[in-house]
């Protein structure tokens, strides 16, 4: 029944990404043009939290984002469903164990989640380009505490 389980979860959660298959393998370059503040905070916001958020800053949310939104909220919900059945277990000797009925969907739903994550991290550094040329990035130093910071203005 488990098995059963697990097998449903993935295939649900990998029938949002077959059902655009056409657009992740374009016959010409497909980058968008995005402004680069736009382009730097979407791809830190993605690689920081995912979820479709930093598509939705580059202006791509529709395009693709909303698998990654869609998939990732997919893979937790397997995470969390499965360690819905975690349970402490007395032992004859009166210790505890700690026993979980579903290990499976939850390391498949940790798959789902990091797997599209990935791919969505991939996304935002390379589906989009950024388009101002007087971007300029500069080092500065940090009077409060040894080192450098980093600064850039668009």
């Amino acid at each position: 029944m488990n098995l059963i389980k697990i097998l449903i979860a993935i295939c649900v959660t990998l029938s949002f990404s077959w059902a655009h298959a056409d657009d992740e393998f374009p016959k010409t370059s497909t980058r968008v043009p995005v402004e680069t503040g736009k382009y730097i905070t979407g791809g830190v916001l993605t690689s920081a939290v995912g979820f479709g958020i930093g598509h939705g800053i580059q202006g791509r949310y529709a395009e693709k984002g909303w698998i990654f939104t869609a998939t990732e909220t997919a893979g937790l919900a397997m995470v969390v469903a499965g360690a819905a059945s975690c349970d402490d277990e007395v032992q004859a000797n009166g210790s505890k164990k700690w026993k979980c009925d579903n290990d499976g969907l939850i390391l498949a739903g940790f798959g789902v989640w990091i797997g599209f994550h990935v791919w969505e991290i991939v996304d935002a550094w390379t589906g989009a380009t950024p388009v101002d040329s007087d971007v300029k990035a500069f080092f500065i130093p940090n009077p409060k505490a040894p080192g450098l910071g980093l600064a850039y203005s668009f």
